[in-house]
C-alpha cells in the first residue's frame, strides 16, 4: 500500500466502508489494528522506562482504535494508575473485565480497590483471580497481604509459602515470608527468607533494614550496625536507617560517628522519588498554635483548615509559585491508624499467642493523590486557582475515616521555562517538568525499587519498636534526646519529637542537630516561624550547615508578586 493511499485512508475512513454485507474487515479496520498494536508496543515501552505521561498517550490511542481490546484497555488503565489517576484506571480495569475477564483484569481491579482502602471487594477480586490462574505468585501474595491484615496470620503465611513456591527467585516473595515468619515471632526462619531475598536482590534495602533489627533483637548489636549501615548508604535518605544505626552507636561510645549519621535525618526538601505512584508519608502541616512549656502541643489543636492547618501552609507554599511559571502540584493523603506494636516479651510462643489474638480487621490506609495544575497567570487568577485547590482539598480532609490520623505530602513540579499568563485553571494540561523541593518532612524518601502498585507504613514498626528504649549509661545524654527526637519525628508525633530536641537544647544550647530538629518539628506541626527561627539559629552555629540554609531559602520566600511587564 503506498503511503499516498494509506494518508487518504487515514483522513477519510469513509473511503474503506464495508460494501457488502457480513462481518467483512475493511482497510480501515486492518489499518486501525495496526496501528494499535504499534500504539500498545510504544506504550508498553513508554511503562517499562516509567515515563507513564507518554505511555497514556500511546495507549489512549490504542484503546481508542481497538474498543473491543481488553488488553489496550489494561494497559491504559495501568498508565493512568502510575499517573496517580486511580479513578480513571478503574473504568478501563472494569471495561477489560466486561470484553475479557481473566486473572489479569481481576488482580488489578483488586490492586485499585486495595489502595482506594476498599479490603473487601480487593479481597474478591484476588481470590477470583486465584480461581482463574492458581499458578500465579503475585496473586496468592497478595491475598496473603489482605489476610495477614486481618490477623489471619496461618493463612497469611500459606499463602506466602505458595508464593515462594510458585516463583522462589523473586524477592518479594521471600521478603513477605520473612515478615510473616518475624510477626510471628519465627526469628530464625525469617532471618533465613530475608537473606535469600538479598541474594536475588543485593540492593533491596526494606529485607537489610529488617535484618538489622533481627540481629539487634536477637542480641547481636555489632552485625546489626552492619546492616543499618549497608542500608543507610544504599537509600540516603531513609531517615530510619539513620535513627537504628545512631542509637547503636551511641550505644557503643562513638558519639562522633553517630553525629555524622545523624547530618542527613533533617531534609526538610527531599527530591521527589520520581516516576510511579509512590504514597510516601510526609510531614508537614499539622495545626499548629503556641506550643505549651516543654514544647507540648496544645490540648485540643485548632480544626484543619485553621491558621497553621494543613490547608493553610498548602495554601502558604502555592502562593510563593512565581506568577510567570507553570507548576503542577500533587497532594497525597494517607488516613492511617497508628501501628500497634507486639514486642518480644516472655519467649517466642508468648509473641505468637498474643499476635494471634490481635486478629481484627485494621483501618486501612486510604486517602489517595489529588493532582492539580497552576499555569502561569495574573495575581488574580492564581488567588483564584489557589482557591479552587483549597476547596477540593477541605472536602477530601472531611471524607477522613473516623478515628485516622491525616498524613499530607505536597510536591511541586516547575516548568522549566517561564509560560505566558493565562487565565487557565487547576486541572488543565502540563508542561515540561523540572524537580523542585516540597515543604515537608519525608522520613522515607526510599523510591519503589520493586516497583510496587499499593505501599503502606510498615517501616513504621521499625522506629516504634525501640522508640521508648532508655539510653544506656555510657551514651550521651543530649545526643541520644536528638535520636529520640528524630523516631518521633519519623512518626509524625511533632510534640514528643520537640520535646525531645529541647532536652537536648537544654543540656547543648550550640547543638546544631538538635535546632535542626527544633525546625523539622515545627514544620510537622506547621510553624513556619518557629522553623525559620532555629534555621537561622543553626547557621549561627555553623554557616555552612546545607540542610538549615536549603529549608530556610524556601521558608524565607515571600508569595509571588505579579510580574513586572
Amino acid at each position: 500500500m503506498s503511503a499516498a493511499l494509506l494518508a487518504l485512508l487515514l483522513a477519510a475512513p469513509a473511503l474503506g466502508a464495508k460494501t457488502e454485507p457480513g462481518p467483512q474487515q475493511t482497510y480501515w479496520d486492518r489499518i486501525m489494528e495496526a496501528q494499535a498494536m504499534r500504539d500498545m508496543r510504544e506504550g508498553a515501552a513508554f511503562l517499562e522506562l516509567k515515563n507513564y505521561d507518554e505511555a497514556v498517550k500511546r495507549l489512549a490511542r490504542a484503546a481508542a482504535q481497538s474498543p473491543k481490546d481488553p488488553t489496550a484497555h489494561k494497559m491504559l488503565g495501568s498508565a493512568y494508575y502510575w499517573t496517580g489517576r486511580v479513578d480513571l484506571a478503574e473504568v478501563e480495569f472494569k471495561e477489560a473485565l466486561r470484553l475479557g475477564p481473566d486473572a489479569q483484569g481481576h488482580l488489578l481491579m483488586g490492586i485499585v480497590e486495595a489502595w482506594k482502602g476498599d479490603n473487601d471487594a480487593a479481597y474478591a477480586s484476588f481470590l477470583k483471580a486465584a480461581e482463574l490462574d492458581p499458578q500465579r505468585a503475585d496473586i496468592q501474595m497478595n491475598i496473603g497481604s489482605i489476610e495477614e491484615g486481618r490477623g489471619r496470620y496461618q493463612d497469611a503465611l500459606e499463602r506466602f509459602r505458595r508464593a515462594v513456591e510458585l516463583d522462589g527467585t523473586h524477592p518479594l516473595y521471600r521478603f513477605q515470608l520473612g515478615m510473616a515468619y518475624k510477626r510471628l515471632g519465627r526469628d530464625e526462619d525469617a532471618a533465613a527468607q530475608l537473606r535469600k531475598a538479598v541474594a536475588e536482590f543485593p540492593g533491596y534495602q526494606d529485607a537489610i533494614l529488617e535484618l538489622g533489627s533481627l540481629e539487634e533483637r536477637s542480641g547481636r548489636p555489632a552485625d546489626a550496625a552492619d546492616y543499618f549501615e549497608k542500608s543507610m548508604k544504599l537509600k540516603e535518605r531513609d531517615v530510619v536507617a539513620r535513627y537504628r544505626l545512631a542509637r547503636l552507636l551511641l550505644a557503643a561510645g562513638k558519639k562522633d560517628k553517630a553525629r555524622d549519621v545523624l547530618r542527613g535525618a533533617f531534609r526538610l526538601t527531599p527530591a521527589d522519588p520520581g516516576g510511579g505512584l509512590a504514597l510516601a508519608v510526609s510531614y508537614g502541616g499539622k495545626p499548629a498554635a503556641a506550643p505549651a512549656k516543654g514544647g507540648e502541643p496544645p490540648e485540643e489543636p485548632p480544626p484543619a483548615d485553621a491558621a497553621g492547618g494543613p490547608l493553610d501552609v498548602l495554601a502558604r507554599n502555592l502562593a510563593r509559585i512565581p506568577l510567570d511559571q507553570e507548576a503542577e502540584l500533587d497532594v497525597d493523603l494517607a488516613h492511617i491508624e497508628k501501628p500497634k506494636i507486639v514486642k518480644r516479651s516472655s519467649g517466642d510462643s508468648a509473641l505468637k499467642k498474643a499476635l494471634e489474638e490481635a486478629g481484627r480487621v485494621p483501618a486501612p490506609i486510604s486517602g489517595g493523590r489529588h493532582s492539580y495544575t497552576l499555569p502561569a497567570a495574573t495575581r488574580e487568577e492564581r488567588r483564584a486557582m489557589i482557591g479552587k485547590v483549597l476547596a477540593d482539598m477541605k472536602q477530601a480532609l472531611a471524607q477522613a475515616p473516623a478515628g485516622s490520623e491525616t498524613r499530607l505530602g505536597m510536591n511541586l513540579r516547575f516548568s522549566d521555562k517561564p509560560s505566558k499568563p493565562s487565565a487557565g485553571r487547576p486541572g488543565g494540561p502540563s508542561g515540561a517538568a523540572g524537580e523542585k523541593p516540597k515543604v515537608s518532612y519525608q522520613p522515607r524518601d526510599v523510591g519503589n525499587d520493586l516497583g510496587l502498585w499499593v505501599i503502606g507504613t510498615g517501616w513504621m514498626a521499625l522506629v516504634d519498636e525501640v522508640l521508648d528504649s532508655p539510653p544506656p549509661d555510657s551514651a550521651d545524654k543530649a545526643l541520644w534526646d536528638v535520636v529520640a527526637g528524630i523516631g518521633h519525628s519519623a512518626m509524625g508525633d511533632a510534640g514528643s519529637a520537640a520535646s525531645a530536641f529541647e532536652r537536648a537544647l537544654a543540656q547543648d544550647p550550640a547543638s546544631e542537630l538538635a535546632l535542626l530538629g527544633r525546625g523539622v518539628a515545627m514544620v510537622i506541626r506547621g510553624d513556619e516561624a518557629g522553623a525559620i527561627e532555629a534555621y537561622k539559629a543553626a547557621l549561627k552555629v555553623n554557616p555552612k550547615n546545607k540542610a538549615a540554609a536549603e529549608g530556610l531559602a524556601w521558608l524565607e520566600r515571600g508569595p509571588a508578586e505579579e510580574a513586572k511587564k
